[in-house]
């Protein structure tokens, strides 16, 4: 039996680049809002935070649109750069804006092209993390750290020199990684892999019924907060936001347990418990305490629709779509839902937006009840004795891959190294990709199974089996 599986440096290094990205988003995102609340008044806040929204999904869709206009890998990579660089400066002449034209132009471009660098950088993550044991703890980690981060630059300085400095120092080394990365092969299209099974089907539309519905109640939260943000009636960047980091961090490390078993039920029980405490939005003295546990479910939230939807996309046919789409259904049911939820909230109060999300949660609950189940379920066989029956050789093949965290892709490179005397040519014809893709694969497989040659390989494989 092959040691426990390690994360590894690149693994170490694409959490953090996914981190930072989020990190330099985020700060982006309040800037516009801060610079709205500046030049238009408070009361456009929400329109703006809405048009936003609806700008970062169209920046993510871009992404897969990207991949149809440049085919080669250092024609995308050429592309991103420019990008990134683009949207440095469409943040720099942001922070300069005085006028409605200059800030209306630049923050638009700003939130599409910092979505279109987040497609990217969720296409990478799901890529680099397929099948791994530590998708959750590493991106819990890293939004978290990156939530953190954001507290101190937000409220240790309100000068405009260290946001720019911290945007532009987190796109750089996401424009780095994406160029240099190690064991680079995601900007190249991967081997042929198409999902079209229903289950499959029926797995990606509940995920978003369930993504859109929990959106609805982010939504509710989103427009409140943004107008108390913008009124300066409370400061939504002040020590409750730090409750978003810790739910970042518990629902990533909840999220590894049992194979996301656990990661819903856990979701659906910290939304019942912010639904609750938005009856206590209007009372000072309960404020803190209900914004901190909606702080909480965001984090939760979060991590459900980005671990969730990583873990689909690389079976998916189109994983450059797939990676992102939970944060497209998220900006797009918040968008929705935001300008009506404040009219809402300033015609019946906070107990209308509480009651409306108690609703919700009721569906997200009979949506998800199937993978709630799934982990009583499982629970249940998991004590119950059952026969031994002997593995077929494609069933001990998938263990094995799945035991050493093998993409889709690197596993059909596994079958014909070990049950095919082709070559490295011989096994890219066959794949219908190149030599140098297939060179890669191999790399990868041989890290990760911790061998060094194929004779190694073939000896690992057989030590699984048998053990």
């Amino acid at each position: 039996m092959m040691k426990k599986q390690k994360i590894t440096s690149s693994e170490i290094l694409c959490a953090l680049y996914f981190a930072l990205c989020f990190f330099a988003f985020m700060l982006t995102e309040a800037f516009v809002n801060e610079r709205c609340a500046e030049i238009f008044g408070s009361e456009s806040v929400n329109l703006i935070y809405t048009f936003g929204l609806v700008c970062t999904a169209l920046g993510f869709l871009s992404f897969l649109l990207l991949g149809k206009i440049c085919k080669a890998e250092k024609s995308r990579k050429a592309a991103l750069l420019i990008i990134g660089a683009l949207c440095l400066a469409s943040v720099a002449v942001l922070l300069a804006a005085d006028r409605p034209a200059i800030f209306l132009v630049s923050s638009t471009a700003a939130l599409l092209l910092f979505g279109h660098i987040g497609g990217c950088v969720y296409y990478n993550t799901a890529m680099y993390f397929a099948g791994s044991r530590y998708t959750g703890r590493m991106i819990g980690t890293g939004m978290g750290g990156a939530i953190f981060l954001q507290f101190l630059v937000q409220n240790l300085s309100r000068q405009s020199v260290i946001f720019m400095v911290s945007i532009f120092l987190s796109v750089a080394f996401v424009m780095y990684f994406i160029v240099r990365a190690p064991t680079d092969w995601i900007l190249e299209n991967p081997l042929p892999y198409s999902s079209d099974s229903r289950r499959d089907r029926r797995t990606a539309v509940t995920l978003i019924v369930a993504v859109a519905l929990m959106s609805l109640v982010a939504g509710m939260i989103d427009s409140v907060l943004t107008a108390f943000n913008a009124e300066k009636t409370y400061d939504v960047y002040g020590g409750a936001r730090l409750f978003y980091a810790l739910g970042l961090i518990l629902a990533g490390v909840i999220a590894d347990i049992k194979e996301r078993n656990y990661l819903p039920l856990a979701t659906v029980c910290t939304i019942l418990l912010s639904s609750v405490c938005m009856f206590f939005l209007s009372e000072e003295a309960g404020y803190f305490a209900g914004t901190a546990l909606m702080y909480l479910y965001s984090g939760f939230y979060v991590i459900f629709f980005a671990v969730m939807f990583l873990d689909f996309a690389p079976k998916s046919k189109y994983p450059e779509l797939w990676a992102g789409m939970g944060r497209i259904v998220r900006s797009l049911t918040v968008a929705a839902t935001v300008l009506p939820s404040i009219k809402i909230y300033d015609a019946l109060g906070s107990t209308a937006l509480a009651v409306g999300s108690c609703l919700v949660s009721i569906g997200i609950l009979l949506v998800l009840l199937p993978h709630i189940g799934r982990a009583v379920t499982d629970a249940e066989q998991s004590r119950e004795p059952h026969e031994q029956r002997e593995l077929s050789p494609q069933e001990r093949l998938q263990l094995y891959a799945q035991h050493c965290a093998l993409t889709p892709r690197e596993t059909e490179v596994l079958e014909r190294l070990l049950t095919t005397d082709d070559d490295l040519q011989g096994i890219a014809d066959s794949l219908y990709i190149s030599r140098r893709m297939v060179q890669r694969y191999v790399s990868s497989i041989y890290e990760k199974t911790e061998t060094k040659t194929r004779l190694g390989l073939f000896q690992s494989y057989i030590n699984f089996t048998v053990s």
